[in-house]
């Protein structure tokens, strides 16, 4: 057995060119399927925020009415007890 063992491959250019093409495609696909995951969950995120804040709007403007109610009963109150 020699110990100066050559090996020749030869690499047809076409095989070169689609195997480049194949591991660009592979690139872009999980590229895209990264980007897509990633967009999801920022959507979700955004949903979820959306969501509280519409919650918090809508306690903020309850909480207005309340006082104006109660603003409007003492004012009663004090109507009648002067008069």
């Amino acid at each position: 057995m020699d110990k100066n063992t050559n090996v020749r491959i030869k690499l047809n250019p076409q095989v070169v060119i689609k195997l480049a093409g194949l591991c660009s495609n592979a690139l872009v696909l999980s590229t895209n399927a990264f980007l897509l995951g990633s967009n999801v969950r920022r959507r979700i995120t955004e949903k979820k925020t959306e969501s509280v804040a519409n919650k918090l709007q809508l306690t903020a403007e309850v909480a207005s009415a309340i006082s104006g109610v109660a603003k409007v009963v003492a004012a009663t109150l004090d109507s009648y007890e002067k008069g």
